[in-house]
């Protein structure tokens, strides 16, 4: 999904530092007795990491330049311990400009099949040449200690405005059992397929009926033959694309369905069926229309799709919704709380059926203003359900920290097992926390996945002085998806 500017959060986006930061890193990660192979594990150690990016840090005095963070995985979840990485940054292409928003979007997966996962890095406001905002993504290569260097995916010509990089997604579309790529940019969909090294990527392939983008992708296997389909959204139509069968060229990864559109997209195996499932959030009928009726009356609401051998694209067409007023969903809809602006699908409980993290980033908590929470609803045999839906705020007894108005908690959500005990926790950020000269400093929380689901019980925050990251930053405004 689309990062960065996704919602109006005056307080976290508005304004910039000029102060010059300096590279941080708690220190080389040790390196495993063998590289692991998951997509998200970036120093081989078996954890799974986190990418957090704060794509609207001034870098050298550059408003909006970007950086990020790359948090570690350990058998305690996430720690402090992390690496910083902006275009200043030793072995990292580019420089550090004004605007490029470096970190707007943010992906991984192990490119060039090496045990180490790598970071895909959207900068969608890159100038190149005299084309200003043409955008760019760049690999950075994981390893024993991750990320000595980086590579650019070659774009075609660039021309102004394509901001190329919303979005991007990995999987196996071609089904060669190698990663590929697709990346969104304003005017279409790019697909890279072929062999990834750290110095070469395959050019691109422009997807047909991809025009009129800025799409939210997302890689997932909806049919279960073993390769995935990409489904590109935004808030008029959800495109699903596919391989056609007895095929494995790029010319014919092509558009097998279309659903309802959104402005938010994840998948994931909710009914523990094998197939992967898809939900689309669409957060704000008045901001992003898709010509359906608002069950939810501007409050936001997910639409769930299940998997299926059995039809085009590998997904139902009846869509399951939920929003506040859905009983057994704690809240009520009130406009523009923004519920759906960001998602997350993984097994918390590790029953072997993913469950579903909704951020609802404008909800309104006592006298806190856009204060913001989380919803989780539990995959079960029959998919999603609202039977016993928890809800997380800073409010929640346990969760560090209180709710503030335009703190905007839940902007993003990663449901991922970061300590390995086969149970996916839950990372949440709040870009608008800890307002400094009007720009927000962020912060990002850790709660534990257990038996019975999330646990309170030793939930952790990591803020500006955690990350050595000076206040204003705005810690969070994009995660890794």
């Amino acid at each position: 999904m689309r990062h960065f500017d996704r919602l109006s959060v005056a307080t976290a986006l508005a304004a910039s530092l000029t102060s010059s930061l300096i590279a941080v890193s708690a220190g080389p990660a040790a390196a495993a007795p063998s590289p692991s192979r998951l997509s998200d594990d970036f120093n081989g150690d078996g954890y799974r990491d986190l990418a957090v990016g704060m794509p609207s840090k001034a870098i050298s005095g550059e408003a909006n330049a970007g950086a990020l963070l790359i948090t570690f995985g350990s058998a305690g979840g996430l720690t402090a311990k992390h690496v910083y990485i902006s275009q200043n940054s030793t072995g990292i292409p580019g420089a550090a400009e004004r605007d490029d928003h470096f970190g707007s979007s943010l992906t991984s997966g192990d490119l060039n099949q090496d045990g180490y996962a790598d970071l895909l890095v959207a900068s969608e406001g890159e100038s190149i040449g005299s084309s200003s905002h043409a955008g760019s993504v760049t690999v950075l290569w994981g390893g024993p200690t991750p990320f000595p260097s980086g590579t650019t995916l070659p774009t075609g010509s660039a021309y102004p405005s394509r901001y190329f990089g919303a979005d991007i997604a990995v999987g196996d579309f071609t089904g060669d059992s190698a990663p590929d790529v697709v990346v969104s940019s304003a005017t279409s969909l790019w697909l890279y397929t072929g062999a990834f090294s750290r110095t070469t990527a395959p050019a691109p392939h422009e997807l047909s009926g991809s025009g009129g983008g800025s799409w939210h992708v997302a890689a997932g296997d909806f049919t279960g033959d073993g390769r995935d389909e990409l489904a590109a959204v935004q808030q008029g139509v959800t495109l699903v694309y596919g391989q056609q069968l007895g095929t494995s060229d790029a010319d014919s990864f092509v558009e097998q369905t279309h659903l309802a559109g959104g402005n938010a997209v994840a998948a994931g195996d909710l009914n523990g069926d094998g197939r992967d499932d898809l939900a689309v959030g669409l957060s704000n009928s008045r901001l992003y229309p898709n010509g359906l009726t608002d069950p939810s009356h501007g409050a936001g609401y997910v639409s769930v799709h299940y998997g299926t051998a059995n039809a085009d694209g590998g997904l139902s067409a009846t869509r399951h919704v939920y929003h506040q007023d859905t009983a057994g969903i704690p809240g009520s809809n009130e406009a523009e709380d923004e519920f759906g602006a960001s998602l997350s699908i993984a097994d918390i409980n590790g029953d072997h059926r993913a469950d579903l993290a909704i951020g609802v980033p404008y909800e309104t908590l006592g006298r806190a203003i856009r204060g913001g929470d989380v919803l989780i609803l539990r995959g079960g045999a029959s998919g999603v359900t609202a039977a016993g839906a928890q809800r997380y705020s800073q409010d929640t007894p346990g969760v560090p920290g209180s709710a503030e108005t335009n703190d905007v908690f839940g902007s993003q959500v990663r449901l991922a097992d970061f300590n390995r005990d086969n149970k996916a926790d839950l990372a949440v950020s709040a870009p608008g926390e800890n307002v400094y000269h009007n720009a927000g400093s962020g912060a990002l929380w850790h709660l534990r996945g257990t038996s019975s689901g999330l646990s309170t019980s030793g939930a952790k925050s990591f803020g500006p002085t955690d990350y050595n990251v000076a206040p204003g930053s705005g810690i969070g405004t994009s995660l890794l998806d």
